[in-house]
């Protein structure tokens, strides 16, 4: 198998790449969690929220079982 070589600028535009999808999935994440942050004056009940996640999860569940038939 023929090995790839890139060059020094393809090398900088996937690192590039690479942080610019860390950073979006980083702030994803902070956006995630400032809904349940104490300081969030609008914040959700996480666990009202969690409750409501393991009902859709049983949900799911059902409906796959369903398919199984």
């Amino acid at each position: 198998m023929k090995e790839i070589k890139f060059t020094p600028e393809q090398i900088k535009a996937n690192q590039k790449s690479d942080l610019i999808a860390d950073l979006v999935a980083t702030s994803t994440v902070i956006d995630e969690i400032w809904r349940y942050h104490p300081e969030n004056p609008n914040k959700m009940d996480i666990v009202k929220e969690y409750n409501v996640l393991k009902k859709i999860q049983k949900n799911i569940e059902l409906e796959l079982e369903g398919l199984e038939d």
